[in-house]
């Protein structure tokens, strides 16, 4: 067998169709194929044909890796969750995944500060809301109680700002202990805690 033809893929430049005996055998990104030093001509044996499969496999699992990462920081678990859903060998995501931790490319705290960060940048939350979200993208319980409480998070200035806004789509509410109570309601699903919610009503004279 011989490697009749390297072609650039038209719709991903940095990857290279490889083809022996005029047959598409496997894509490459540039990186891996300067790596493997693969050029017209080479005499290929099966083994070696499976074994570059196998690097090719390995090779576009990291590259749709680096591909998320550089659009946004993602948790291990998404990244998973995405490979998995390119149809992934499970070993070769393991691969990846272990690669990537390896040149700090994930980093679930560095994740889990990030969102808190963004989170409370966009909308007033809470704590126990930004905890659910965090476990939702599968960081561990530790990690994110390390974050949690390495962060100021202004609760009552946030809870505060959140019942102000909130207050508007009350006024309607006649009665001043139910407007108070669904104000409450809203605050704890936001994810403040009771004592925050009862110091923002008491400030508010609710």
């Amino acid at each position: 067998m011989t490697i009749t033809s390297l072609e650039p893929q038209k719709n991903r430049k940095n990857r290279v169709s490889i083809f022996v005996d005029g047959e598409f055998a496997f894509g490459l990104s540039l990186d891996a194929l300067a790596l493997l030093g693969l050029k017209k001509g080479d005499s290929v044996t099966a083994e070696q044909l499976a074994h570059w499969r196998e690097t090719a496999i390995y090779d576009e699992a990291k590259t749709a890796a680096f591909t998320m990462l550089t659009r946004r920081i993602h948790s291990e678990k998404e990244v998973r969750e995405k490979l998995r859903k390119k149809k992934f060998p499970a070993e070769v995501i393991e691969k990846v995944i272990a690669r990537l931790y390896e040149m700090n490319l994930l980093n679930d705290s560095q994740f889990a500060g990030a969102l808190v960060r963004d989170r409370l940048k966009r909308t007033p939350i809470g704590k126990s809301a930004l905890k659910s979200k965090l476990l939702q993208k599968g960081v561990a319980k530790e990690t994110i109680d390390a974050v949690l409480n390495g962060t100021d998070l202004k609760s009552e200035e946030l809870c505060a700002k959140a019942a102000e806004k909130k207050l508007k789509s009350l006024s309607k509410e006649p009665d001043p202990n139910k407007r108070k109570q669904k104000l409450a309601q809203f605050l704890a699903r936001r994810g403040f805690d009771w004592e925050t919610i009862r110091t923002t009503l008491r400030t508010l004279n609710l």
